[in-house]
């Protein structure tokens, strides 16, 4: 049974999906006192669940605890961090990749064991199943790659080694259910090895790749660069989108970014190369334009230096949370409380608002959860 969790301790490396109504986060790391290293900190296997059909205080987001660690009469998953959440059918979810910690019996990270399928016809009780390793021909095991849901299937680009190696992947693959398989996507004009990045599905079904890292060129990826791939046509084939020069963020990594409902995509937070400096800026990208352009946001600037947070975009409000935070005044870095306040951009004025709208309520103006430290 799921129990009520108004302070579910705060964490960075989760991964979280929307399904319907209703917002999963799953796993993470965490370190309620600031005694561990951003890398060697607690993993977890928490199953948080969040409904967005009825309105709540951002102060005291109604988190419901649906498995994990603390619920023994579940269904659970293993602990993780650096993974992907992505729903390939209602109600049903890929959990692929992540770093298993020090704890884990799942002590090999090069193996091809990462696949888990999440079942959530029941809220209250979720099924998990543990594939075997090579299942469907799926991949190595990887950290900080990114996934796309997308005509049924999961598009999944790049990633890091999980062995802690820093070597880059440069094989994507796409997850068909219905097989199952996991395909290697085309690698002509694809991204090279990269991690740290992100990968979102437009409107008219194109997967854009931009940001992250590159561990071949080492160095972190200009936002000029970005890849598109479509996900509806049977010929696939990856090109370079146009993107304007004037105006562009600095490059980053470890970033969020979602997609808007009017088709923009929105980015905010992120770090260096060597994972020392947090950003706390945000843009947008108008992939209306030809060529597309970056626009910066001042008000994103409000949600502080952070990285390995969320950002999730439903009926025109745009949800942040979680993520290691860099104190202004202390320069230490630390997690930080979920959703401790509320704004509505216009996208020129900044107001605050004290209620999380339901989803049919909510139609007008971007909304953004603006996250606030814990004290």
């Amino acid at each position: 049974m799921s129990t009520l969790c108004h302070s579910c301790e705060a964490r960075w490396g989760q991964a979280v999906v929307i399904i319907n109504d209703a917002f999963y986060v799953y796993g993470g790391n965490t370190d309620q006192f600031n005694q561990y290293s951003y890398t060697s900190a607690p993993w977890n296997n928490d199953l948080l669940y969040l409904s967005l059909s009825m309105s709540f205080d951002p102060n005291s987001p109604p988190w419901q605890y649906v498995s994990g660690s603390q619920n023994s009469s579940s269904s659970q998953g293993p602990a993780l961090a650096w993974h992907t959440l992505s729903a390939f059918v209602p109600l049903s979810s890929l959990v692929f990749g992540g770093n298993t910690g020090p704890n884990s019996d799942i002590v090999l990270m090069d193996q091809q064991n990462s696949a888990l399928l999440l079942d959530v016809i029941g809220i209250e009780n979720p099924t998990w199943t543990a594939e075997v390793n090579a299942w469907a021909a799926e991949p190595q095991r990887r950290i900080r790659h990114s996934a796309a849901s997308s005509a049924g299937k999961v598009w999944i680009v790049g990633g890091e080694r999980a062995d802690g190696s820093g070597i880059g992947f440069s094989d994507h693959f796409v997850f068909d259910p219905t097989v199952p398989s996991f395909a290697s996507l085309p690698t002509t004009n694809a991204p090279p090895d990269i991690f740290g990045h992100t990968s979102i599905v437009l409107l008219d079904g194109r997967m854009v790749v931009f940001g992250g890292y590159c561990q071949s060129q080492g160095q972190l990826l200009p936002f000029s660069s970005i890849w598109a791939l479509s996900t509806t046509q049977m010929n696939m084939e990856w090109s370079m989108i146009p993107v304007s020069n004037a105006s562009l963020p600095n490059p980053r990594m470890a970033f969020t970014a979602t997609l808007l409902e009017d088709g923009r995509v929105l980015i905010q937070g992120g770090a260096d190369a060597a994972l020392q400096v947090n950003f706390d800026d945000g843009w947008i990208l108008d992939t209306s334009k030809i060529p597309m352009e970056w626009n910066s946001i001042q008000a994103l600037s409000q949600l502080g230096a952070r990285r390995d947070h969320f950002a999730i975009s439903v009926d025109n409000q745009v949800v942040f949370g979680f993520g290691e935070y860099i104190q202004p005044q202390s320069n230490i870095l630390t997690s930080h409380c979920i959703m401790q306040g509320m704004a509505t951009m216009d996208p020129l004025i900044l107001t605050y608002m004290s209620l999380m709208l339901p989803l049919a309520l909510f139609s007008q103006h971007l909304l953004l959860l603006l996250d606030r430290p814990c004290v």
